[in-house]
C-alpha cells in the first residue's frame, strides 16, 4: 500500500516542478563563499545580520501589502528576484573570494540576499498551493534533496566556471522553473483575511510554529557559540539538510498515516535531549554532534513547517502571501534573534565554561517547555496527507472541490462566451458520484502533432487529449494531480488555440484526428 501511495503522489510531477531546488543550491554555495579569514569577520558579520533581519521583512512586508490588496504577488516579481538574486552573488563573491570590497558591498549583498529570498519563498509557496496538495506535499522536500546535490556538482568545477554558473546559471534557472511551473497553474483571486480568520489561522498553526521557532533560536545559538571552523560548519549543514530532506521524502511517500510538525517534535525530542546532555555532562568537544544533531532537526521541521503552510492554505481556502508571513516569517525572525544573541554572547563565552553551560541549559530548558506546550495540542494543521485522504481526493473533486473551487467555476461560467461551453461545465458540477472516465489511449501521435503545430503546451496537450475522450474536469484534475481552476485555465487556451467553442467540437476533433 506504501508504494502505491508514492506512486499516486508522484504522478503528473515533472523536473520543472523542482526548480526551488536550484535557489537552494545557491544559498549553500553563498554560505561556503566565506573563506574564514580573521580580517573578514566583521564584514561576514555584517553581510549575515543585514540578510537575516532583510529576509523575513521582505517576507512580512509582501504578506501584508499582497494581502490588503487581496492579490497574489504577481509574475513579474521572479524577474526582479533573479536579478537581485544575481546581484547579491556578484557583490558576494566580490568581498569574500576576491576581498576587493568593504562595508557597503557587505550591506547591500545582505539586502538583495535577503529580498531575493523573500519573493522566491513566496513565489513558489504560490506554485505549491494553486498546483495542489498531492505535489506539494513531495516537491518541497524533494527539491531540499536536489539542492545538495547541484551544490556538490558546482564544487567540482574550477573556481572561475562554479562562481560563472552560480551567478548567472542557477539564476536564471530559478527563473525559468519559476515561470514555467507558474504558467501551468490558474490562480485564483484571493479574500481577504479578516480578524476572525486571522484569530483561527493563529490557533490552529501558532503550535507548529512555535516548535519550528524554538529549533531556529537554539539551532542558531549553539551554532554560533561552538568553536567549529567555517569549512566544517558548511559541510554539517548540507549534511543535516540532505538527510532531514530525505527523511522528509520518505515519510510522506511511504508513511500511510497523516502527521504533523508536533508530533515530529515529541519524537525528536529524546535525541535533542542527549544530544544537549553530551557537551554538558563530557566537555566542550562534545559541541559538534550538538549542533549537527540541531541542524537536523530544525531542517526537518522547518520542511514539514512550509508544507503544513501550503496544505493549511489550500484546505481553508486562504491566500497564500500573507499566510506565508504569518507561518515562516516568525521562523527566519527566530533564527535571526538567536544568531544576534549568540554574537553578543559569543565573545563573552569564549573562556567561560560556566556561562556557556548556563546557555546550554536555558536552550535545553526552553525545547522542554515548547515539548510541555505542544504535547496537549490537538491535530489541526497537518504536514501530510493519509492514505485515506489521497484515496478519497477523487471523490472530493467529482463533488465539487474546495469552496475556492466552486467560486472559480462560476466565474468561469460567467466568462465563457459559448452557451455549449457554459452546459458542459454545469454538467460536469452537478454529475453524480459515477468513476471519471480517465482513461487515455496509446494512440496519441495524430492529436499530439496536431495540437503541438497550433502551439500547445505540453500540459495543455495531456489536457486537450483527456477532454477529447470525454473526461471531465473533475476527472483530468484526478489524474493529472493539479487543481480544477488549472484545468479550466488550460482548456480556455485549449478551445482558444484550437478554434473551438466548446467540448463536444472538440471530442469531434478528436474522433477526425483518429480517423484520418
Amino acid at each position: 500500500m506504501t508504494t502505491q501511495r508514492a506512486k499516486q503522489l508522484l504522478k503528473g510531477l515533472r523536473i520543472h516542478h523542482l526548480g526551488f531546488g536550484f535557489f537552494w543550491a545557491v544559498t549553500f554555495a553563498a554560505i561556503s563563499g566565506f573563506s574564514g579569514n580573521e580580517a573578514q569577520l566583521g564584514l561576514w558579520g555584517a553581510y549575515s545580520s543585514v540578510y537575516q533581519v532583510t529576509l523575513p521583512l521582505c517576507i512580512g512586508v509582501l504578506g501584508i501589502f499582497y494581502g490588503l490588496r487581496r492579490t497574489e504577488i504577481p509574475e513579474w516579481w521572479s524577474g526582479v528576484g533573479c536579478f537581485m538574486l544575481s546581484g547579491a552573488l556578484f557583490l558576494y563573491y566580490l568581498v569574500f573570494q576576491f576581498q576587493a570590497g568593504g562595508q557597503a558591498e557587505c550591506i547591500a549583498a545582505g539586502v538583495l540576499m535577503g529580498g531575493a529570498s523573500g519573493i522566491f519563498f513566496l513565489m513558489w509557496e504560490l506554485f505549491y498551493v494553486t498546483e495542489g496538495e498531492q505535489h506539494a506535499v513531495v516537491c518541497i522536500p524533494l527539491s531540499a534533496a536536489m539542492s545538495v546535490g547541484i551544490y556538490l556538482l558546482l564544487t567540482l568545477l574550477p573556481r572561475t566556471l562554479s562562481m560563472f554558473c552560480t551567478v548567472i546559471v542557477l539564476p536564471l534557472l530559478c527563473l525559468l522553473t519559476l515561470q514555467k511551473s507558474l504558467s501551468e497553474i490558474q490562480m485564483y483571486e484571493p479574500r481577504r483575511l479578516n480578524r476572525t480568520e486571522i484569530r483561527r489561522v493563529a490557533g490552529d498553526l501558532w503550535q507548529p510554529v512555535v516548535c519550528v521557532c524554538a529549533l531556529a533560536f537554539t539551532w542558531k545559538l549553539v551554532t554560533r557559540l561552538s568553536t567549529g571552523g567555517a569549512e566544517w560548519y558548511t559541510w554539517a549543514a548540507l549534511i543535516g539538510f540532505v538527510a532531514a530532506s530525505l527523511l522528509v521524502v520518505g515519510l510522506e511517500l511511504f508513511l500511510s498515516r497523516g502527521f504533523n510538525v508536533m508530533r515530529i517534535y515529541q519524537v525528536l525530542f529524546p535525541v535533542l535531549t542527549v544530544a544537549f546532555l553530551l557537551p554538558l555532562l563530557f566537555g566542550e568537544h562534545y559541541a559538534s554532534p550538538l549542533v549537527a544533531t540541531s541542524n537536523f532537526s530544525f531542517e526537518v521541521l522547518n520542511l514539514l513547517l512550509i508544507i503544513t503552510c501550503a496544505v493549511y492554505t489550500m484546505r481553508n481556502e486562504l491566500p497564500s502571501t500573507p499566510l506565508y508571513a504569518l507561518c515562516i516569517g516568525p521562523t527566519l525572525l527566530a533564527m535571526a534573534i538567536g544568531s544576534q544573541t549568540a554574537a553578543l554572547a559569543g565573545p563573552a563565552t569564549a573562556g567561560d565554561i560556566a556561562q556557556g553551560t548556563s546557555i546550554l541549559v536555558v536552550c535545553l530548558v526552553l525545547l522542554a517547555a515548547v515539548m510541555a506546550v505542544v504535547g496537549s495540542g490537538k491535530d489541526r494543521a497537518p504536514a501530510s496527507l493519509s492514505e485515506d485522504e489521497i484515496m478519497e481526493r477523487p471523490k472530493r473533486l467529482r463533488a465539487g472541490g474546495s469552496g475556492l473551487r466552486r467560486r472559480k467555476a462560476k466565474r468561469d461560467e460567467q466568462d465563457v462566451k459559448s452557451a455549449a461551453e457554459h452546459e458542459s461545465e454545469t454538467t460536469e458540477a452537478t454529475t453524480d458520484d459515477s468513476e471519471p472516465d480517465a482513461s487515455v489511449s496509446d494512440d496519441r501521435h495524430p492529436i499530439g502533432e496536431h495540437l503541438k503545430e497550433h502551439g500547445l503546451s505540453a500540459r495543455e496537450v495531456e489536457v486537450a487529449e483527456l477532454l477529447m475522450r470525454g473526461n471531465r474536469v473533475s476527472a483530468i484534475a484526478s489524474r493529472l494531480y493539479i487543481s480544477e481552476n488549472t484545468v479550466r485555465g488550460h482548456a480556455k487556451n485549449i478551445y482558444r488555440k484550437l478554434g473551438v467553442h466548446n467540448r463536444q467540437e472538440l471530442i469531434d476533433l478528436g474522433e477526425r484526428l483518429n480517423q484520418a
